[in-house]
């Protein structure tokens, strides 16, 4: 167990780290050229396929409204008011995030054979997100 402040702290760095991740693949995807991927070309391979969007709207841009949520409520839950309300909502939001993730690796692996390192990224930071909401010892 961590302590609720240091667990929100950790959960705002991480979401900055994400918003990041998610921004920066935001603007590749929006790029005509390729994705600078560091290993492989999967992530110009995921980029293309008919799973780069969710009911129209970009993964990445998805994933910043993730982030940008996440760190909104790692913030408000530090000023200590409507905690268990806003411990509900991380756990909902990071599980949500999570199990989006979850869809999308098996996507990467098993539809598009492809494996994108960015989103591989946003998915180990969504998970330890995740971890740290259900690690925080005081939750209400």
């Amino acid at each position: 167990m961590i302590s609720s402040n240091l667990s929100n702290r950790f959960i705002f760095v991480l979401s900055l780290l994400g918003l990041f991740v998610s921004s920066f693949l935001f603007y590749e995807y929006n790029l005509q050229g390729s994705v600078i991927c560091p290993i492989g070309t999967g992530c110009n391979v995921v980029r293309t396929s008919s799973y780069s969007s969710f009911i129209g709207i970009s993964i990445p841009f998805l994933g910043m409204l993730f982030y940008f949520a996440m760190a909104i409520l790692s913030v408000a839950h530090a000023q200590k008011t409507f905690n268990n309300l806003l411990f509900r909502l991380k756990l909902l939001i990071s599980l949500s995030g999570v199990g989006f993730g979850i869809y999308l690796t098996f996507l990467e692996i098993f539809v598009i054979k492809a494996i994108c390192f960015w989103c591989v990224l946003s998915f180990i930071i969504s998970l330890a997100i995740l971890l740290s909401v259900i690690l925080d010892e005081n939750r209400n």
